[in-house]
C-alpha cells in the first residue's frame, strides 16, 4: 500500500493540494492501493474533542500534583508548574464550550462574526492549555512552537528524545501510529511544504521507521527542494530514518519510485530523487517537470472533508506552477520550480466542474504563485460560457494587461470575489529595486477598478527590503491607511512582513547589487532556508525590525483581523455569504462580454 500523509500544522479551513494530486496521478497510472491522510486536521480535531482530550486533562492534574509535592524546583519546573496550574483552572471552564466552538466553525454560526471570533478564541485558549503537559511546547489553530529549531537536524533529532515536550512524537505514537501500521504499507510518503511541518513530518518518519524499518519512507515538498545542496554536501543524519526525498515536482517521481521498488529495481532511474547509497548521497539529475495537461483532476477521496473548520468546502486548484515573472529579487519561487508552466484553462474548468459535482464544493482557492493574465481571461470566459456557478480567489501580479478589454469585469462575472496581490511596496524606487516590474499608476488603476467592481483585495507588504529607508517603508502602509474607501471595502485584508533574505533568491546570488556586505547563518542550521545579513544602505536589521512592529501594529488597528487577515479562505466564504445580494445586483449591471 502507498500511504500518503500530510502532517501538522496547516490552516484548518481546507485541505492542501499535494496529496490529492499525487493520489489522482497514481490512480490514473493503475496504482490503486493508495491511502491519503491529513494528520494536521485530525490532530487539531482530536485535541478539540473533550472525549479524546480528557486523558490529557487527567495528566495535567497528575503532573501538577507531583510537581507541587517536590520540595525544590528548577526554573523550568517552576514555569511548568505555573502552566499546569493555569491549565487546571481554565480547562474546567472550557470543557463544555470546546465541542460547541468547533461545531460552530462547521455550521452557519461561522458567518456570525462575533461567534466566529469567540469560537477561534476558545479553540486557541483550549489548545494552549490542554497541551500544558508538554510545556514549553505549544500549539495554536495555525501553528506550533517548540524550543527545538526546525532549521537544525541536530535539534530535530533531539526533539525525538523528548516526547515529554515533542507532543507530535507522543500523540502521533499513541493516537495514529497503530492505525497506520495496521496497514500493509510498502511506501510512506510525507508532504512537508512549510517550516511548520518539518518537526512533525520528520517525527512521523522516525516513528514509522522505528516500528517498521521495512517501509520505504519518502518525503516531498518545497522545503527539502530548497535543501538539495545541503543534503548532498552534508550527508544529512535524516537519512538514518528517511529513505529518500522527492524534490521539485512529485507526481512522476512518486510513480516511478513505486514501480521500481515493487519491481525490485534500484533507485537510479527515479527522477528528482535524493537518497543515500553506499554511504554517499545520490541526487538524480537532471530534475524533471510534469506535463500539467496530462495531470488528472485531484482526488480528495479519503480526506476528512467534514473535519475542516469551515461550513462549506473550499477546495484548492492549480492553474500553473512556478512564476511567469521569475525576476523578483527577494523571491525563491524559481528556486523551487524548474521553470514556469501552465495547465490549459479548459482543463482547470473541467477540474472545477468535476470537484463541484463530486464534493459539493462551490468555493475554490488557486494555489498558483501568480496567475497568468491570459490564463485567467480564458478560464473566466469558459466558466461564464458553461454557466459554472462558483466563487474563487487567487494570487496575481499587478499587470497593465489586466486592465484591458474589460478583463476584470469578466473575472467578476466568472465568480472572482477576491484578488491577492504581492504589492510589497508603494514606493517606485523600492519596487524597481525589487525588480517587480510594476508602475504605481497600474497599482492605482487596478485598485480603483477592484473597488468599482466589488472585487475584494489582499495586499502583501514587505518592511525592511535592503536599501529601503524608514520613510519609504512607511509610504506602503500609509497607502493603505490613508485610503478609507479601501479600508471600508468588504473583504479587504493586508499583511506586512519583515524582509527575510531567503536561500536561492537573486539577492543571495548577487548581494552587492543591494549594498549587502555580509551574509551569514548559524553553522548548525543545516536545514535553514534564510540568512542574516549586513548592508550599508537603508535601515539596518534592528531598525527594520522595530519599524516592522510599529507598522504591523498600525495596520492591525485599522484592518480587521477576522476573518480576512486570519484566513483568506474564510474571508472568501464571508464574501460569498454576506455579499450575496450585492453580488447579484452587480452581476445584473455588468454587460456580457
Amino acid at each position: 500500500m502507498i500511504y500518503l500523509v500530510f502532517p501538522s500544522s496547516w490552516h484548518p479551513s481546507q485541505p492542501y493540494l499535494s496529496l490529492p494530486s499525487l493520489k489522482a496521478f497514481l490512480h490514473k497510472n493503475e496504482i490503486h492501493d493508495v491511502v491519503q491522510r491529513d494528520l494536521a486536521i485530525e490532530l487539531l480535531s482530536d485535541l478539540c474533542t473533550w472525549e479524546k482530550a480528557k486523558p490529557l486533562y487527567d495528566r495535567i492534574l497528575k503532573e501538577l500534583n507531583e510537581l507541587e509535592l517536590k520540595p525544590t524546583h528548577t526554573q523550568m519546573e517552576r514555569e511548568k508548574c505555573a502552566k499546569l496550574r493555569e491549565a487546571a483552572g481554565i480547562i474546567p471552564e472550557l470543557m463544555d464550550q470546546i465541542d460547541p466552538a468547533v461545531a460552530n466553525m462547521r455550521s452557519q454560526g461561522f458567518y456570525d462574526l462575533d461567534r466566529y471570533m469567540e469560537s477561534l478564541k476558545i479553540i486557541d485558549v483550549w489548545l494552549d492549555n490542554i497541551l500544558a503537559p508538554y510545556f514549553p511546547s505549544s500549539l495554536t489553530v495555525i501553528g506550533s512552537q517548540m524550543r527545538f529549531s526546525p532549521y537544525s537536524s541536530a535539534e530535530v533529532l533531539e526533539s525525538f528524545e523528548h516526547p515529554e515536550e515533542n507532543f507530535f512524537y507522543d500523540l502521533y505514537e499513541k493516537w495514529y501510529l497503530p492505525s497506520i501500521l495496521e496497514n500493509d504499507i510498502d511506501i510512506l510518503g510525507i508532504s512537508v511544504t512549510s517550516v511548520e511541518q518539518v518537526i512533525s513530518g520528520l517525527t512521523l518518519a522516525k516513528l514509522v521507521k522505528k516500528h517498521r524499518p521495512d517501509i520505504h519512507i519518502t518525503i516531498g515538498g518545497s522545503i527539502f527542494t530548497k535543501l538539495v545542496d545541503r543534503l548532498e554536501r552534508d550527508g544529512s543524519p535524516l537519512f538514518e530514518f528517511v529513505d529518500s526525498f522527492i524534490v521539485h515536482e512529485g507526481e512522476t517521481p512518486l510513480l516511478r519510485l513505486v514501480e521500481d521498488l515493487r519491481a525490485g529495481k534500484g533507485l537510479e532511474a527515479v527522477p528528482n530523487l535524493v537518497y543515500k547509497s553506499d554511504g554517499k548521497v545520490i541526487v538524480n539529475r537532471p530534475f524533471a517537470k510534469e506535463n500539467l495537461n496530462a495531470l488528472p483532476t485531484p482526488d480528495f477521496d479519503g480526506m476528512p472533508l467534514d473535519l475542516y473548520l469551515s461550513p462549506e468546502r473550499v477546495l484548492p486548484v492549480m492553474g500553473s506552477r512556478g512564476c511567469y515573472w521569475e525576476r523578483c529579487a527577494f523571491c525563491s519561487i524559481p528556486f523551487d520550480h524548474m521553470d514556469f508552466h501552465v495547465r490549459y484553462a479548459e482543463n482547470v474548468v473541467n477540474d472545477v466542474e468535476n470537484l463541484q459535482k463530486k464534493y459539493g464544493a462551490n468555493y475554490f482557492f488557486f494555489t498558483d504563485e501568480a496567475l497568468p493574465i491570459n490564463f485567467l481571461r480564458t478560464f473566466a470566459a469558459k466558466l461564464v460560457e458553461r454557466e459554472v456557478n462558483i466563487q474563487w480567489t487567487g494570487e496575481l501580479k499587478f499587470e497593465k494587461s489586466l486592465l484591458t478589454d474589460n478583463r476584470m469585469e469578466l473575472l467578476y462575472r466568472s465568480g472572482c470575489r477576491k484578488l491577492i496581490f504581492g504589492l510589497e511596496s508603494y514606493n517606485q524606487r523600492v519596487l524597481d529595486s525589487m525588480k517587480k516590474g510594476v508602475q504605481l499608476a497600474v497599482v492605482d488603476e487596478t485598485v480603483e477598478e477592484c473597488l468599482r467592481l466589488g472585487i475584494a483585495m489582499h495586499f502583501y507588504l514587505i518592511c525592511g527590503f535592503p536599501t529601503e529607508t524608514r520613510e519609504e517603508a512607511c509610504e506602503s502602509v500609509n497607502f493603505v491607511l490613508d485610503n478609507q474607501r479601501l479600508l471600508d471595502s468588504p473583504g479587504f485584508s493586508c499583511i506586512v512582513s519583515q524582509f527575510d533574505l531567503e536561500k536561492g533568491t537573486p539577492i543571495e546570488k548577487n548581494a552587492a547589487e543591494w549594498h549587502i556586505t555580509r551574509i551569514y547563518a548559524p553553522p548548525e542550521h543545516d536545514l535553514g532556508l534564510g540568512y542574516s545579513y549586513e548592508g550599508t544602505v537603508g535601515m539596518n536589521s534592528r531598525e527594520a525590525e522595530r519599524l516592522y512592529r510599529e507598522l504591523a501594529e498600525k495596520l492591525n488597528r485599522e484592518v480587521m483581523t477576522f476573518p480576512d487577515n486570519y484566513s483568506l479562505s474564510d474571508g472568501l466564504l464571508y464574501l460569498g455569504h454576506h455579499q450575496r445580494e450585492n453580488i447579484r445586483e452587480r452581476l445584473t449591471l455588468l454587460s456580457p462580454a
